[in-house]
């Protein structure tokens, strides 16, 4: 994410309040001070001249966030009138600049470490690919490529990688996974998450109200697609246990204080919304959807958040939801060869 859970509950601590415009850019409010601000990371240290290049290829007020920077950075940072946040995955430090208002973000020392996102260009094609062939096969590779948004010779690409891993194979009817269930591991394990921009946000009514709820505040602010996922949609698909959190992905943030939700930190809260990078999150021409107000996630984007889901039974919860994705491709499957 461009902005960590950490940063987040700092500038929450700081008073300030974060709303995600998209995937890059954030509506920053403290008091009568706003600003919107695209956000900028770098896991590199930087030096002034990386400031000045920086500078030369963006337009917009910065939000720099980085895990150190010296008191030169700082200073070249500020005379851009730009935004910078210090995040070592301990502790977060910061200056914003919102209207010509500096404000200080000085974070509490966090317990342990935070797991940061791993460096280089995510292969989102690719990842689509594998959602499209999660759900049913495909009769060659043009189809793929429509479905999954990329060139065709980038799908032939990827199939020989993911032929070579054992994941895919080509079979008289088309290209089809190997087995469900090896994908699904592999997913869990190589999915990067869908970048982009989250807030979290608390509420008093059960997880599945507030998905309604915050879906009905997005199609009223007409934010784009809408999808919800994680232990909500989980729940739609294969019932098992009463959902702890909803997460809602949108191509558009909007402000949850307005229908009565509370900013809060990531261990309490009761709504995640995500303005995301990955174009995949989004269900496929041929995914089944809930009914009325439900719309959700591609299943994968599903599975991988139940993963993350709190609560102790989440696993077993997370299996079930596992046999049910199984199951429906199956359906898929045998509805394809009558």
């Amino acid at each position: 994410m461009l902005i960590s859970t950490a940063a987040w509950r700092a500038l929450i601590d700081a008073g300030v309040l974060v709303v995600p415009l998209d995937a890059d850019h954030v509506e920053l409010r403290c008091g009568a001070h706003r600003g919107v601000l695209k956000v900028v990371t770098s896991p590199a240290v930087l030096n002034p001249s990386d400031i000045a290049a920086l500078k030369s290829r963006h337009r917009d007020k910065i939000l720099l966030a980085v895990p150190s920077a010296t008191s030169a950075v700082r200073t070249t940072i500020e005379a851009a009138g730009w935004s910078w946040l210090i995040d070592n995955g301990r502790h977060v430090t910061g200056l914003l600049q919102l209207a010509g208002q500096p404000i200080p973000i000085d974070s509490r020392e966090a317990a342990a470490p935070a797991q940061r996102a791993r460096p280089g260009r995510v292969p989102w094609g690719t990842l689509t690919l594998v959602r499209r062939l999660a759900g049913q096969p495909w009769p060659g590779q043009q189809q793929l490529a429509a479905v999954a948004g990329v060139s065709q010779p980038r799908v032939s690409q990827a199939l020989a990688a993911l032929a070579e891993q054992g994941l895919v194979q080509r079979t008289p009817a088309g290209w089809d996974v190997t087995n469900i269930d090896s994908v699904f591991d592999w997913w869990l394990r190589s999915y990067p998450g869908p970048g982009g921009i989250r807030s979290f946000w608390y509420g008093l009514e059960p997880p599945v109200k507030q998905a309604e709820a915050v879906v009905d505040v997005l199609t009223s602010s007409d934010a784009g697609r809408i999808a919800i996922s994680g232990d909500v949609a989980a729940d739609l698909i294969a019932p098992w246990r009463s959902p702890r959190r909803a997460v809602i992905y949108a191509q558009t943030g909007v402000d949850l204080a307005s229908a009565g939700f509370t900013p809060a930190g990531d261990e309490e809260a009761t709504v995640e919304l995500i303005v995301p990078k990955d174009p995949g999150v989004w269900p496929g021409p041929t995914a089944e959807e809930a009914l009325g107000r439900r719309p959700l996630a591609d299943p994968l984007q599903i599975l991988w958040d139940a993963t993350r889901a709190p609560g102790p039974d989440a696993d077993e919860a997370t299996q079930r939801l596992r046999k049910a994705l199984r199951d429906r491709r199956q359906r898929a499957t045998g509805s394809q060869a009558a």
